[in-house]
């Protein structure tokens, strides 16, 4: 009787329930790390681990003394990084090393990639510590940010000046390391994703996501697939990533994009190895009809992506309920005018919600009659979200 092969999860949020539902369907007996014992994924798993996986020592004590086959990194970056530097070690599949991992994953180390390859990104300075602050060489406003958070945790526009001085000490503050921040030009556009499986050192396939931020200026609520996006301004977006990971001699697996793009010109904001959070890869599932948990997984455990044909997609938005101010949860109703709406609740009745960017209450997922109709209701999706904070109806 062959034995059944082990794959360690490093994530146990309910953005990484996909990705371990898709290890089960490989026949895997699957164990999951995170500190939050209430967490979904520890639910569900083979065996849990209650560790902080950021702390890279802790997670490779675990490897080491369990015998996994397959090492599988979740949805923040935390969880790659922790687990690149452990697959390097143990010789896991599918991770990048950990220099090229930290140059991807590290807001200042990708910028200078950007640039040495010339790939469009807007105009930065990099801070540090008790550097003097100095932005003669940027046009106001300027975004300030950590060079190592994600969700826009921490990050501030600035249109003066004046104003820099805060922005930085919250910036520092954010910042997990806190040695050093970015300064960046603003520039104008509409926000979009790109999602690429990478094979044999090339786009094998790739999806366009159209986003939206209405809560909190830097964290997308609001997506839709298929995206609107100009056939010529895609074109562009592969071969920029093709010549990322090409010089980069990039691992197979998922190559996934922030970009923004006015029309005509388009600027590189991050890229990311690991899976995107917020069950993005649902909204692409169900409007491709893809298995995007599975084609992440793939490489992790050594195999080659499925032939896959593409016949058109269903029009879905995706909407992550959060708020401006913290509330206690009563309960929530959706009026979106759509075919069809599915809801994953986050919260209980009862529950503390905390304000954007850390904390959500739902995603929900609707899929429209038609492209326009995807088009005018995806950006107002907020306005069809009820949220009761008692019970008085």
């Amino acid at each position: 009787m062959s034995k059944l092969r082990k794959a360690l999860l490093i994530g146990s949020s309910f953005s990484a329930a996909p990705i371990f539902f898709a290890l089960k369907e490989q026949g895997l007996h699957v164990s999951v790390c995170g500190k939050y014992p209430s967490d979904p994924c520890h639910q569900y798993a083979d065996e849990s681990y209650f560790v902080d996986y950021s702390n890279a020592d802790e997670l490779a004590s675990i490897v080491e003394a369990e015998n996994f086959d397959f090492l599988v990194p979740s949805c923040n970056d935390y969880s790659y990084m922790s687990g690149a530097s452990v697959a390097e070690k143990f010789a896991f599949s599918g991770f990048d090393s950990f220099e090229i991992a930290s140059q991807l994953h590290t807001k200042n180390k990708f910028r200078l990639v950007v640039e040495k390859l010339g790939l469009p990104a807007p105009a930065y300075k990099l801070l540090r510590k008790e550097q003097p602050l100095d932005v003669s060489e940027l046009i106001f406003p300027l975004l300030v940010k950590p060079t190592d958070n994600f969700s826009g945790r921490g990050m501030t526009k600035v249109m003066a000046v004046e104003n820099l001085p805060q922005a930085v000490e919250t910036a520092f503050k954010e910042s997990r390391s806190g040695d050093a921040i970015v300064l960046e030009q603003f520039v104008e556009g509409t926000l979009h994703s790109h999602s690429a499986f990478i094979q044999d050192g090339r786009i094998a396939i790739d999806f366009f996501v159209d986003e939206f931020c209405t809560v909190y200026p830097y964290q997308v609520n609001c997506s839709n697939h298929p995206s609107f996006l100009e056939e010529n301004i895609r074109l562009k977006i592969r071969e920029a990533m093709n010549k990322l990971v090409d010089t980069q001699s990039l691992a197979d697996g998922l190559l996934h994009t922030q970009f923004i793009c006015n029309g005509r010109d388009f600027w590189i904001i991050e890229t990311m190895r690991r899976c995107p959070g917020d069950l993005y890869g649902s909204l692409v599932e169900l409007s491709a009809g893809i298995d995007y948990a599975n084609f992440f997984i793939l490489p992790y455990l050594n195999q080659k992506l499925p032939p896959v044909s593409l016949n058109g997609s269903r029009y879905y938005g995706r909407h992550t309920i959060s708020v401006a101010e913290p509330l206690v949860n009563f309960a929530f109703s959706a009026t979106i005018p759509a075919k069809s709406v599915d809801i994953v609740s986050l919260k209980m009745s009862g529950e503390k919600l905390g304000c954007a960017p850390f904390d959500k209450l739902a995603i929900v997922f609707a899929e429209y009659e038609s492209a326009e109709a995807m088009r005018n209701i995806t950006p107002c999706l907020t306005d069809y979200i009820n949220i009761r904070k008692h019970r008085a109806w």
